[in-house]
């Protein structure tokens, strides 16, 4: 069915296309064209407009119909149905009244009903003003219907937070589609027109008409290209999702035609649009009918490519947006400016790089729009660009597989950082040693040595490229595949675990005082508030900061105690208190009693989240791994980002509440940041 849907789709779309471009063409650029000429071209003007309106009723019905086949299909694939089934009432009510898509195309069926009457019903135009009036009403009716496709698209489904923009650029996007390629079979049957009329008149119109749609086009281009950026930017995101998914190929493929449109368009504006204006008001015929003709010519092909183009529209209203699609990446390298940060010099040279490119570029387009030493320059910039581009790939090429952008299915909870780390301990800690270091038993005689896994250079690389190489190994080193061992699952969580394990070993500056910069993303997981009800880590982003403790008894009741006295002074800070037990979960209740009554313990997954954040328990200048600690302490900012530590035997940092306060506040003071990533994976 989805074969019949793009059809449908795409006929509906040129129908309302011609529709409205056919009123805008007559109320913005035929009326005034022949007006300019007077009289003499009076009755021309009548049989254009009528011509123009009947292809308007026309194009009408036949979005009439697609409109109704367009809403037959929808029935049948929402509710499952076969076709035949789908055309009973009932089905097809559902859809209309208690569906949005329905409900949008009941008002599209009212203005498409409400057009059709002024049509059908207009009286015949005795005055000038009388088809003005017609043709205001049907550009308005005719922009309605168009502009309410956007409800019935993936813009009605964006998020809350930029739905109304995405619709409204999706409007315009649409009304500006519908008067730039809807007009150019009206502007290719005018120039034909003029072409039939006295020397005078017919350059005259064709003048003024080629100058006003000109001038539209120039607007709904400019229209089209800022609202197709906006829309580009909420759909697809970024360049892997538009090279990697069938509706960034899609997008790329409709760019592709655009191209060519827009060059086209280009050549008559700055090409033929001149020699037109160059003709004398009475000369030569033969002149006048050539430059017409490929005035005409160059028309129909933008008609032509315009087609095509809705053509790709149609199918991209079905296929699911390229940021909610999983990326596959084609190509075998990719470019990356944090791979340079490994290089010494490397971002330098790629700035320099980068400027001598702009200079090859400007020197390019100068040769492009001068005809003076046109060929020089073109070669001249052709060889910079080439020269000083080379240098700056060279240093951001890196190698890439299929799932180099792929986005984790597991988030990073510490659920599921605690299962990577008992598969990295079963499966990894003989080659990569217990701390990920490198220094296994079984890596010792492995050439090359097994990778330190806490290394800066591991958060370097994409998560995709830890799941390909868990799942196909590394060619030329002892790195196996283990795609016939361990899930799709088991693999994110162990990427989730040496995700961890980096950021641990980079967090080993962590102290009571608060990190002036955000980067150490919080680890989520859940915690009991209440008798059947809980919430999650993450749930407090943008709410509150946190005062994550990590405590054992009966040694750390006296800090419990102590918090739990502050617990009013902590809150109204801008904080909350979650408790985390270190071991004895199963007796923790009994052995609090009275303890810590004021903010919650979270029991279920304590074993999980103790794991999790042990893991950030490394400090400078200890070159080894030290035992889990009896207590812990963090602080997390109102973003999710762990920002201080504290370890009571490490240092004497919190252990009077004041000096926690004076740290709760100045994270209270920074300016509202980014929330941290759903998932600490790039």
């Amino acid at each position: 069915m989805t074969g019949v849907s793009v059809c449908i789709r795409f006929v509906h779309l040129g129908a309302s296309t011609l529709l409205i471009g056919a009123f805008a063409f007559l109320l913005l650029v035929a009326r005034p064209a022949f007006r300019h000429t007077g009289k003499e071209s009076l009755p021309a003007w009548e049989g254009f407009d009528r011509a123009l309106l009947a292809l308007a009723g026309w194009s009408l019905l036949v979005a009439l119909v697609s409109g109704l086949m367009w809403i037959w299909v929808q029935t049948a694939t929402v509710t499952g149905r076969s076709l035949t089934q789908a055309l009973a009432l009932d089905p097809l009510g559902r859809v209309l009244v208690w569906t949005q898509f329905g409900r949008v195309w009941g008002t599209r069926l009212a203005l498409l009903a409400l057009l059709g009457s002024v049509l059908l019903l207009r009286e015949k135009e005795r005055y000038e003003g009388d088809s003005g009036a017609l043709h205001f009403e049907g550009l308005i009716l005719g922009g309605g219907l168009i502009a309410a496709l956007a409800w019935t698209g993936h813009a009605a489904a964006s998020e809350e937070g930029v739905r109304i923009y995405h619709l409204t650029a999706d409007a315009i996007h649409l009304l500006a589609t519908g008067v730039w390629l809807g007009g150019l079979v009206p502007l290719a049957l005018l120039l034909r027109q003029a072409n039939a009329l006295p020397d005078g008149a017919g350059a005259a119109v064709a003048r003024e008409a080629t100058r006003r749609f000109s001038c539209l086009g120039l607007i709904s281009v400019s229209a089209l290209g800022f609202t197709g950026v906006v829309n580009s930017w909420i759909l697809v995101g970024d360049i892997p999702h538009l090279i990697g998914t069938p509706y960034g190929r899609l997008l790329l493929a409709k760019l592709a035609l655009l191209v060519p449109l827009i060059g086209i368009a280009a050549c008559n504006l700055l090409r033929v649009k001149p020699r037109l204006f160059a003709l004398p008001t009475a000369g030569s015929r033969d002149s006048l009918e050539n430059v017409l003709r490929r005035l005409t010519q160059n028309v129909r092909a933008e008609a032509c490519l315009g087609a095509a183009i809705l053509l790709i529209v149609g199918a991209l209203g079905i296929v699911a947006p390229a940021l909610h699609d999983q990326p596959t990446w084609p190509f075998s390298i990719r470019l990356s400016w944090a791979i340079s940060r490994n290089i010494p010099d490397a971002q330098r040279a790629i700035i320099l790089g980068g400027v001598g490119v702009l200079l090859g570029l400007s020197i390019l387009c100068y040769g492009i729009l001068r005809r003076r030493h046109r060929a020089w320059a073109i070669a001249v910039g052709l060889a910079v660009v080439v020269f000083f581009g080379g240098n700056p790939l060279r240093h951001m090429t890196v190698d890439a597989y299929p799932t180099t952008y792929l986005r984790s299915s597991v988030p990073y909870q510490s659920a599921s950082i605690a299962h990577g780390l008992r598969l990295y301990q079963e499966n990894c800690a003989a080659c990569h040693g217990v701390n990920g270091y490198g220094d296994g038993p079984a890596g010792q005689m492995l050439r090359p040595r097994p990778a330190d896994l806490t290394a800066k250079h591991t958060g370097d690389h994409t998560a995709g490229d830890l799941f390909w190489w868990l799942g196909h190994g590394i060619p030329g080193t002892a790195m196996p595949a283990f795609a016939d061992r361990l899930s799709e699952t088991d693999r994110w969580d162990l990427i989730n675990f040496l995700r961890a394990l980096s950021a641990a070993e980079q967090a080993r500056s962590l102290g009571p005082l608060v990190e002036p910069t955000p980067w150490l993303v919080a680890p989520d997981f859940s915690f009991g508030v209440g008798v059947g009800s809980g919430e999650t880590l993450k749930e407090q982003r943008g709410r509150a900061m946190v005062h994550l403790v990590l405590f054992s008894l009966p040694g750390s009741l006296r800090r419990l105690d102590q918090l739990d006295a502050a617990w009013d002074t902590i809150a109204s800070a801008g904080a909350r208190v979650i408790a985390v037990p270190i071991r004895d979960v199963a007796q923790i209740y009994q052995k609090l009693g009275m303890h810590a009554v004021n903010f919650p313990v979270a029991v279920d997954g304590s074993l999980e989240i103790t794991e999790t954040y042990s893991l950030f328990r490394r400090s400078l200048g200890s070159e080894d791994v030290p035992p889990i600690p009896d207590h812990m302490e963090f602080l997390l900012d109102r973003q999710g980002y762990i920002r201080a530590r504290w370890i009571p035997t490490e240092s004497a940092g919190w252990t009077e509440i004041p000096r926690l306060l004076k740290e709760i506040d100045r994270l209270d003071k920074e300016a509202p940041g980014v929330l941290a990533p759903e998932e600490h994976v790039h």
